[in-house]
């Protein structure tokens, strides 16, 4: 089924025109910063942007595609089935009051139209290079989340209840001191084991231990202090060169998604676990070997011993995937899925 697309990204929203096959056009495809559209403080007037952005895109693209082409949206926040948004922070912050966005694009649009979670886009784009059966994609950014995708099933990707994948919000440190996610919430694994949190437990560890964080590349190489330690600028170049220090923070970090991982993975018989996100990126194959050391040193059961080698594979979520994947998700529409 022939469709139209959007992705409401971290940087742009883009659309594109998808064929029957669930290929984009690439000659379609348009984007908007999305900056441009965060301007105002006001949310009416960013949900108006968008609105505005994909009637425009359709108006443009309509002579080439059926009148009942879907149109279908890869948006960043938790998704109630079947296109209900229940919450957007990169778009509205703490905003509770929320459109029904689904019933405006079908108004405004004159076409069936579908949000999908990102990381729902993600799975399906990943859906189409990844051999497995069962699989599960890991989001490691600012926050942490996931979704499972499942050949054999009739959804493909388990995003039918709200909560399905927000492994981020799961708690791993009841203590007093446990740092605050981003939801609010009080040691979520989100809040430990995300860039961002990576990036606040290295600051916390900077302060404690400063003769050590001296001796780090972040320190004496890339000029960090305990104040602006950043990911970007210090802690990431460090761990990428093998630096002791930055490697160590990282890894403390990540020992309570490796225990997660591994719960998931046993518990729904899962082949292979595929990290994106931009900080897991970032680190590229020093963050493959941290996730894999704290795999090993939390696993205990010898028949996953020989699993534990081939289970994590770096995603390669090009600038067009959630896009794409939106494109496989309309498809699939087509042959009647849901």
């Amino acid at each position: 089924m022939s469709a139209i697309v959007f992705d409401l990204g971290g940087t742009y929203l883009r659309g594109a025109l998808s064929d029957a096959s669930g290929k984009l056009l690439a000659q379609s495809i348009r984007k908007k910063p999305l900056a441009e559209l965060l301007q105002s403080n006001r949310p009416d007037t960013v949900w108006d942007g968008i609105l505005a952005f994909m009637v425009a895109f359709e108006a443009e693209v309509r002579h080439q595609v059926p009148p009942t082409a879907p149109v279908v949206l890869s948006f960043p926040g938790p998704i109630k089935h079947p296109s209900q948004i229940l919450s957007a922070p990169t778009v509205a912050g703490d905003a509770t009051s929320l459109p029904d966005l689904a019933s405006e694009m079908r108004k405004s649009l004159g076409r069936p139209s579908h949000i999908i979670n990102d990381i729902s886009a993600a799975a399906w784009y990943f859906s189409q290079m990844v051999p497995a059966e069962r699989f599960l994609v890991v989001t490691i950014s600012s926050g942490i989340g996931s979704k499972i995708f499942d050949r054999a099933h009739p959804l493909g990707v388990l995003d039918d209840i709200p909560y399905a994948g927000e492994i981020g919000h799961a708690l791993v440190d009841p203590g007093p001191q446990a740092m605050t996610c981003d939801c609010g919430g009080r040691g979520h694994l989100g809040a430990v084991s995300s860039g961002r949190g990576v990036e606040r437990y290295a600051r916390l560890s900077a302060q404690k231990e400063p003769d050590r964080f001296a001796q780090s590349a972040c320190a004496w190489k890339f000029g960090g202090t305990a104040a602006t330690l950043a990911n970007e600028a210090h802690l990431v170049p460090a761990a990428r060169l093998g630096d002791p220090w930055a490697l160590k923070v990282i890894k403390e970090c990540t020992y309570p998604l490796a225990r997660m991982l591994l719960a998931v993975v046993m518990a729904a018989g899962l082949e292979k676990v595929v990290i994106i996100g931009g900080f897991a990126l970032a680190l590229k194959e020093a963050y493959l070997e941290v996730l894999g050391e704290t795999l090993r040193e939390s696993c205990d059961f010898a028949i996953m011993a020989d699993y534990l080698k081939d289970l994590i594979i770096m995603g390669d979520l090009k600038e067009e995937a959630c896009l794409e994947g939106a494109a496989v998700y309309a498809r699939r529409l087509g042959s009647g899925g849901t």
